[in-house]
C-alpha cells in the first residue's frame, strides 16, 4: 500500500489533505453484509474527518464511510449489495482528510 497526497491550507481555518491509498485489499465481504478495509494514512488523528472513494471495486461492494480509528489510521465501511460473498482485488482508494483548526 502506499500513499500520494496534496496538502491545501487555509480553508475556512482548517487544513485539507487530497490523496490516494494504493493496492488495499480488503477482506472477503459476505452476501448482503458489511466489511472494512483498513487504510494507513500518516498525520490523520481521531478528531479528523475523512472522505473515501474506492477506484475498481468489484460489482456490488460500495464504500458506506469512512471513520479516523487511530492514529495513521482510517477504517473504510463496505457493503456487499449482492446475494454472493466478494472478494475482491487490491484497489485504490481517494480520500479527502479534513484536519479542524486548533
Amino acid at each position: 500500500m502506499s500513499v500520494k497526497s496534496e496538502i491545501l491550507d487555509g480553508v475556512r481555518g482548517a487544513r485539507v489533505e487530497i490523496g490516494t491509498v494504493t493496492s488495499a485489499n480488503p477482506a472477503s465481504v459476505a452476501a448482503d453484509s458489511a466489511g472494512t478495509v483498513v487504510l494507513t494514512i500518516t498525520g490523520v488523528d481521531t478528531s479528523d474527518l475523512v472522505f473515501v472513494n474506492a477506484r475498481g471495486l468489484a460489482d456490488g461492494l460500495v464504500v458506506q464511510g469512512a471513520t479516523a480509528t487511530d492514529t495513521d489510521e482510517v477504517t473504510v465501511q463496505l457493503q456487499n449489495t449482492t446475494e454472493s460473498a466478494v472478494d475482491d482485488a487490491a484497489s485504490d482508494y481517494d480520500y479527502v482528510l479534513v484536519k479542524r483548526a486548533d
